[in-house]
């Protein structure tokens, strides 16, 4: 499990690296384009949208693993410390809890999607395709954050505060 869950995470950093090199690229593209030679891509924006919105779910699926949720840690710290990894794995449960809600509508929504065959504007493409990211990146945040709230049941409290301010 742990093999996977280093290949996992390996290939959320890399894919958000490619998708945010490449909406940097085309971006500066269009603007020599546009601005330069006044021409156009055409389906650049839209791309570059969907590069952005792929970067910034899956980016959130990174910053659970990283313990970066603002949320989580807010609601911890503002409980007593006997209470404080209690309130922490109810904050995390809920999490994985609304985003498995957000994987299942999301999932939804790529089928009605995939029923009407919409496509996008500019590319032509189906739909479907960038919107799928939706069940895709709430479906790795929902694994991160049960991931996380497994963790610390199974850690002992003073062990989990003291990693988190350095102590360990």
């Amino acid at each position: 499990m742990n093999f996977l869950n280093t290949i996992l995470s390996r290939l959320e950093e890399i894919l958000v690296s490619i998708a945010l090199i490449t909406a940097t690229i085309l971006t500066f593209v269009e603007v020599v384009l546009r601005y330069g030679l006044g021409s156009s891509l055409g389906f650049s924006q839209e791309l570059v949208v969907y590069l952005l919105i792929f970067t910034g779910l899956v980016g959130g699926a990174i910053g659970v693993r990283a313990k970066t949720h603002i949320g989580v840690d807010i609601l911890r710290k503002n409980f007593p410390f006997k209470l404080q990894k209690g309130a922490s794995i109810i904050a995390l449960i809920l999490s994985a809890l609304f985003c498995l809600i957000f994987t299942i509508l999301g999932y939804q929504h790529v089928q009605i999607l995939i029923a009407f065959g919409q496509v996008t504007p500019e590319m032509e493409i189906p739909m479907f395709i960038p919107k799928s990211i939706i069940p895709i990146a709430f479906g790795l945040m929902t694994f991160r954050f049960a991931e996380e709230a497994v963790k610390e049941i199974r850690t002992p409290a003073a062990e989990i505060f003291a990693e988190e301010e350095g102590g360990l």
